[in-house]
């Protein structure tokens, strides 16, 4: 990054307003704000784009459900920075198009996460028992409300604190934003480094506190989801099986006659 394109306010000692928001509201948000939006911003749009990817892998035609699973396949197997670089070197060539660099960053990261989050909505869709599906069916309900008001429901319940674990993991991946010239929090941090070298461990213990504090509050947050999640899971099952009737144990003589 060019040291004309860097807000002049860098030049005195940072302040902590930096590393939060960047030089907004004089200029662009940046800092932890901009790691925080876009990783928010893929994210729902990745959970989108997921749905699509997970219903195409249960599809009952062979070439979507296989053109799916490759996508998915290709996008896990391949690592977050050559994604981006995808979209923001070779894609733009190719196209003949200049996105901006916070556009190409949204639609790498979402590209990416896509990926994952098909995979986990694919595992909650195929966690909702089959007998519950049936059972919607018999009450006359159709296909289509079946999965919006059955299965669906069911299946996002079951995976929330997976969601919520893989934003902070998604929050994490976007450290490589600054690669692509965005004043993001990482970038934020070598921008100090750089203009104030006898403070350098200052800028980045703040950098590393910043994502840490972010990380824990999404940890805990999953963690306290699946604290809440399994009483109520715990209990729906319970409930099934006391619906279920019960067989009485049959007596020792009963069974010798059986074989007999």
């Amino acid at each position: 990054m060019s040291s004309s394109k860097v807000p002049a306010m860098f030049d005195s000692v940072m302040p902590l307003k930096l590393y939060l928001i960047g030089s907004f509201p004089q200029g662009l948000i940046g800092g932890l704000a901009l790691n925080v939006a876009v990783a928010l911003l893929a994210f729902i749009a990745s959970f989108c784009l997921g749905h699509l990817l997970a219903l195409g892998r249960l599809s009952r035609h062979p070439a979507l459900r296989l053109a799916c699973g490759a996508y998915v396949e290709l996008v896990r197997a391949v690592p977050l920075l050559i994604v981006l670089f995808w979209f923001f070197f070779l894609i733009p060539v190719l196209l003949r198009i200049t996105p901006s660099p916070l556009l190409t960053a949204l639609i790498a990261l979402t590209a990416y996460a896509s990926a994952y989050q098909a995979e986990y909505i694919r595992s909650g869709i195929q966690s909702v028992a089959a007998g519950e599906i049936e059972a919607a069916r018999s009450l006359g309900l159709s296909p289509l409300a079946t999965w919006l008001r059955v299965v669906l429901p069911q299946a996002h319940r079951r995976m929330l604190p997976t969601y919520a674990s893989y934003f902070t993991s998604l929050f994490k991946d976007t450290s490589v934003l600054y690669l692509v010239g965005l004043v993001d929090l990482m970038q934020t941090g070598l921008i100090a480094a750089e203009r104030h070298p006898g403070r350098m461990l200052q800028a980045y213990a703040t950098v590393g506190a910043l994502f840490f504090i972010v990380c824990w509050l999404g940890s805990r947050m999953a963690s306290g989801l699946e604290r809440w999640l399994t009483p109520g899971e715990n209990h729906r099952l319970a409930a099934q099986q006391s619906t279920q009737p019960s067989t009485p144990p049959r007596s020792h003589q009963e069974t010798s006659h059986a074989h007999a």
